[in-house]
């Protein structure tokens, strides 16, 4: 939570004092509660440099849905309930939370305002789902399709790692192998080598020139990945670069499509979720475009409400974008058609689904036995830059 510097000034006097807040007008709504003049609020810099806390994970935000529904349904006040959770969190970043939105309720807040500070951690489709739960009177029906929608997020971010988890471990040992080989044991043989005053093959004086390299400026190669890691890191921060790279992953063999299919999914689902829960199209588009993983996606989906204001359909709007799968905006030109559009996106979502665990699965057939085919190429290619000159060194001698 940042700090503030804020001059305030009363009937008698004017005066700076600091204050933590979320944002400048919650330092405002503070000090006039005590009945205050705020001349000017100013974001303060510690001098310290933090790290941006990451959002809640979707199985954080899942218990807390979970628990908060349960108590709703049992009729407990909002206040109480957030008081039950607060008892039982050990998270602290959502102990900051609730401790804050109980605050707002308590002055007189709706539930959805209250937690809209925090949209960054609880998502905004939850802050949505309140204030369409508020608006409609059926603040527990919304609140059991987000629930819904959070587990399925969270199954779809489950089924991603554990399908990357195999290729990145074959990965991560295969460089670790690769460092250890070059770095520390290939230089034992080189000086053996040079002291037999052989005539290496070509393979060898390769594989030695490379390790002698490595033994020499590992500590910069490292440093220099380092650097080039903040780099990355700092450039991702323009959006003109960022964009570049997004819309470069989409042209990647494999991981493009699957990109696209799981973006297409998450869309398509999110947008049934906001209609179901009463919202407007043009506010639903507009939210279910944030929820794609691929921020080239998001940019992209992010024109769909601009041509919706212009008059142009969700179909049609869709159709000009040409990113999404056919099969999913020939649905939804359904669903326009028969009025069914809600149950036409979560159909094309659910079939999309399908079809990238499939494609998955089919992945993952060829790239295992390749991952483990390229590990034996480059130990089978060290191993052999190593024992040529022994063989050769043997025949020498016989």
């Amino acid at each position: 939570m940042p700090k503030f510097l804020v001059r305030i000034a009363s009937e008698s006097s004017v005066w700076e004092e600091e204050c933590w807040a979320t944002d400048a007008q919650e330092v405002r709504k503070v000090y006039e509660r005590k009945g205050l003049a705020v001349l000017g609020v100013k974001k303060k810099w510690s001098g310290e440099i933090r790290l941006k806390k990451p959002a809640l994970k979707w199985r954080d935000r899942i218990i807390f849905a979970q628990e908060f529904l349960a108590l709703a349904r049992a009729g407990i006040p909002f206040i109480k309930a957030i008081d039950l959770i607060m008892k039982r969190t050990r998270n602290p970043r959502m102990m900051e939370i609730l401790t804050g939105a109980r605050e707002r309720i308590i002055d007189g807040a709706d539930l959805s305002v209250a937690f809209k500070p925090y949209s960054d951690d609880l998502g905004i489709l939850f802050i949505t789902s309140l204030a369409a739960g508020e608006r409609s009177g059926k603040i527990e029906y919304t609140l059991q399709k987000y629930l819904d929608y959070a587990i399925f997020m969270d199954n779809v971010i489950s089924r991603i790692k554990s399908a990357l988890t195999y290729p990145a471990v074959v990965l991560t040992v295969s460089l670790f192998l690769v460092f250890i080989l070059t770095t520390f044991v290939i230089p034992k043989f080189a000086d053996f080598y040079h002291g037999a005053n052989l005539n290496l093959p070509f393979i060898t004086v390769a594989i030695l020139s490379i390790s002698s390299f490595m033994k020499k400026y590992w500590m910069l190669i490292l440093a220099g990945l380092l650097l080039l890691y903040i780099a990355s890191v700092r450039a991702s921060r323009i959006k003109k670069v960022h964009l570049f790279f997004e819309k470069l992953k989409l042209s990647l063999p494999f991981i493009g499509e699957g990109i696209v299919l799981i973006s297409s999914s998450i869309y398509f689902r999110t947008l049934s979720f906001l209609l179901g829960g009463g919202i407007p199209v043009m506010n639903s588009t507009e939210i279910a475009a944030t929820a794609s993983p691929n921020g080239y996606l998001r940019e992209k989906l992010g024109e769909v409400p601009g041509k919706i204001r212009e008059g142009v359909t969700l179909t049609e709007s869709l159709e000009e974008l040409g990113i999404l799968p056919e099969l999913g905006v020939e649905m939804v030109r359904v669903g326009e058609g028969s009025g069914e559009l809600e149950n036409l996106l979560l159909q094309a979502a659910d079939f999309i689904e399908r079809e990238f665990e499939f494609k998955v699965k089919r992945w993952l057939s060829i790239l295992e036995p390749l991952t483990i085919l390229l590990l034996g190429i480059i130990v089978g290619i060290m191993l052999l830059s190593v024992y040529l000159p022994i063989f050769q060194l043997a025949r020498g001698i016989r």
